[in-house]
């Protein structure tokens, strides 16, 4: 599956984020891929807050891992950004997290890819000429 849609302003965000939710309720793991400023933490935030995430959504860059309710469900956001090792991915507890049913979004999933389930809802965020935003969508089958 691929898909490939575009917000010209942030306003555009929640249209894409109907659009997606379908997809993230049925893989509940996602990796988002992007150069620093691109969305992915906005996107996130935005997500969270259609799935229901009461109160504030914050970027994990220092944290590592932020956690939200969403209903009864459990929210993981999570960016790899400062982690340089795999070894210090395994000691997240990232595997542990992947193979639970909470649903997990990760932004910079380059060090961990491996460890990402084939069941990974995959979500290329780019900036177009005019800084639209480019969110190119997949799944590998």
């Amino acid at each position: 599956m691929r898909k490939q849609l575009i917000a010209l302003t942030i306003a555009d965000l929640d249209q894409i984020v109907l659009q997606l939710t379908p997809f993230v309720k049925k893989y509940k793991k996602v990796a988002l891929i992007g150069e620093i400023g691109a969305g992915k933490t906005t996107f996130i935030k935005v997500l969270c807050h259609k799935m229901g995430v009461e109160g504030n959504t914050a970027s994990p860059t220092y944290s590592i891992i932020n956690e939200y309710l969403c209903g009864e469900e459990t929210v993981h956001h999570i960016d790899l950004y400062r982690l340089n090792t795999k070894e210090e991915v395994h000691s997240l507890g990232l595997m542990e997290l992947f193979e639970g049913n909470s649903y997990c979004f990760v932004e910079w999933p380059g060090i961990a890819e491996e460890y990402f389930p084939e069941q990974t809802l995959w979500i290329k965020i780019s900036t177009g000429e005019n800084e639209e935003r480019i969110f190119d969508v997949f799944h590998i089958e």
